[in-house]
């Protein structure tokens, strides 16, 4: 008995555990951290940074001489072949040797051409990091917004609901008088229509929720069928900011307009790198080189040592060049000439990267601004429309107004907690938008959660 007591008991606690899990209580932070995480999109980006990384570690090595090794190949020969030694051909077994050798070579002077690609390509790396970082903020904003919509229809669906069991409330009233008497079918007929009503606009409104559910998912990357957050909307007045103020901040911070000005950098490096080609190059080379032979013979016709063969054979050199370009068919000039236009094209790039920032923001800070005021308006209007939806409950409960004019007024009830609801939504995200552009915004990580 005691045994099947304690089965029951594991059993049920398994259930409570999985149930813990399933209900899992998802904050933006948290949703954010994930996301980042398991994006693949985020993954490609940290890709191309590495492969950038490469690039530039490379350009370093290429500053370093090349080294070059001959492997030694011994070649035997068997049948009718010419004999080096005498130059004749003779019927015999011949081995010509083991040969081989050390090289080396630098470039001396190309006009700078390595150390202005070595910059190029460290421009082309902090380029691709501040790619990525800007991937990682624009992938932070999408689960925002997300999150907010989904945030936005709980608390719609709740109104909704609320609404629902108070339109029940008054069915349930309107049902026992039509039954005393005291009110015509007309009315019963008029509220059961409100109440199926209310019974899709709440299917509508979880439909609506499951929806937005599952573009967070998928967003986020998470193998799930549906998700629970939790938050909180607080009635916070969005601080009055001036322009030119949040514009210097994003000019510091923003990861796209720096991308925007490395792009300016690299375009003026890559031009120095193809005017470099118009400069003579200077090299130095060096090689060493040896061969062994059992053919060749002493004067008592004894094949000389391996040692000796090997010291004596030697065939060291060192040498410079020079090469001066004269002609090439108008092809760096021409290649000149591209990258003068793709810096002209860069540094407009860059300015209007600058105006759009600078619209942006302007923007954003009439938008809360003007969110500020219809806060304000909203809840002053929503106090009154709570006030006469009670005293429309009571009136209706006196038989001093009709069902259709309590309808009108508990619907205009509800479109002022929605208008609040959006309201207080969309300000959240838009102090996550300021803190941004302020450079304030700072990424969730896994120790701050």
């Amino acid at each position: 008995m005691s045994f099947k007591i304690s089965l029951a008991v594991l059993f049920f606690g398994v259930i409570f555990i999985f149930k813990g899990q399933a209900q899992k209580m998802w904050t933006l932070d948290e949703c954010i951290v994930y996301g980042l995480e398991h994006s693949l999109e985020q993954e490609i980006t940290s890709q191309d940074a590495a492969i950038s990384k490469e690039y530039w570690q490379q350009s370093k090595r290429n500053l370093l001489p090349s080294i070059g090794v001959s492997y030694p190949g011994y070649n035997v020969s068997f049948g009718r072949t010419l004999d080096p030694v005498t130059n004749t051909y003779v019927e015999r077994r011949f081995v010509s040797g083991i040969r081989g050798g050390l090289s080396s070579s630098i470039t001396l002077f190309e006009g700078f051409r390595k150390w202005h690609h070595l910059a190029y390509q460290k421009l082309q790396y902090e380029n691709s990091k501040y790619r990525a970082e800007q991937a990682k903020y624009d992938l932070a904003f999408k689960i925002m917004d997300l999150f907010s919509n989904v945030l936005f229809h709980e608390g719609a669906l709740e109104i909704v609901k609320e609404q629902q069991r108070s339109n029940l409330l008054h069915y349930r009233t309107v049902s026992k008088k039509t039954d005393l008497g005291l009110m015509a079918k007309a009315d019963l007929y008029e509220i059961e229509a409100t109440v199926s009503g209310d019974s899709l606009s709440v299917l509508q409104a979880e439909n609506r929720l499951e929806l937005a559910k599952l573009s967070l998912l998928q967003e986020m990357n998470l193998q799930q069928e549906t998700i629970a957050i939790t938050a909180g909307l607080t009635s916070n007045k969005l601080p009055e900011t001036d322009v030119e103020e949040v514009f210097n901040s994003a000019l510091e911070t923003l990861p796209l307009l720096k991308i925007s000005a490395l792009s300016v950098a690299s375009a003026k490096k890559d031009l120095a790198v193809t005017k470099s080609a118009f400069f003579p190059r200077i090299g130095l080379s060096a090689a060493i080189n040896t061969s062994f032979s059992d053919n060749i013979k002493d004067a008592s016709g004894n094949t000389v040592s391996f040692r000796e063969q090997i010291k004596n054979n030697q065939n060291k050199f060192i040498g410079v060049s020079l090469n001066f370009p004269v002609f090439g068919n108008g092809r760096v000039w021409s290649q000149t000439k591209i990258g003068k236009i793709r810096l002209n094209k860069a540094n407009t790039q860059f300015r209007l990267e600058q105006q759009r920032t600078y619209k942006q923001i302007r923007e954003m800070l009439q938008k809360n601004k003007a969110l500020n005021a219809e806060e304000v308006l909203n809840q002053k209007q929503l106090k009154a429309k709570e006030q006469a939806y009670k005293v429309a409950q009571k009136r209706f409960e006196k038989e001093l107004i009709s069902l259709y004019d309590l309808q009108i007024t508990s619907s205009s009830y509800l479109s002022a907690k929605i208008e609040q609801l959006r309201i207080l939504v969309e300000k959240r995200i838009q102090k996550h938008y300021l803190d941004f552009y302020k450079g304030e915004f700072k990424l969730p990580t896994i120790a701050s959660n």
